[in-house]
């Protein structure tokens, strides 16, 4: 399980900070993506910017689980404008990039339980 959850960890971290970038380059399919939310491309570089302190904030352990809250807000904001735009099928799949940043939270959350 632990394997498991690394995996799911470093492939968050690379979403995070992949979907992050092209946000904030205003690549032409994330502006008008979001646009159906009222999102000027400046809030959607802002959006890109989150999802890019997000994932550095994954990186380290001490804060891992705000990256992970700042990661799953960002994915729920993502995925309803995916869900907005028609894309059925890769809503569904945004569904599992929400869960990847749940599962860290829930992991993280209860390890700095444990140690207090």
């Amino acid at each position: 399980m632990k394997l498991l959850y690394k995996i799911n960890l470093i492939l968050l971290i690379v979403l995070s900070l992949a979907t992050g970038v092209f946000k904030i380059l205003q690549q032409e399919a994330d502006i008008e993506l979001f646009k159906v939310l009222g999102m000027t491309a400046s809030f959607t570089a802002g959006l890109g910017i989150m999802q890019v302190v997000g994932g550095v904030l994954l990186v380290f352990t001490q804060i891992r689980k705000y990256g992970a809250l700042l990661m799953m807000a960002t994915f729920v904001l993502a995925t309803t404008a995916v869900f907005m735009n028609g894309m059925i099928v890769f809503g569904t799949v945004s569904l599992l990039f929400i869960l990847m940043a749940c599962w860290v939270y829930f992991v993280e959350n209860r390890k700095s339980k444990q140690k207090q």
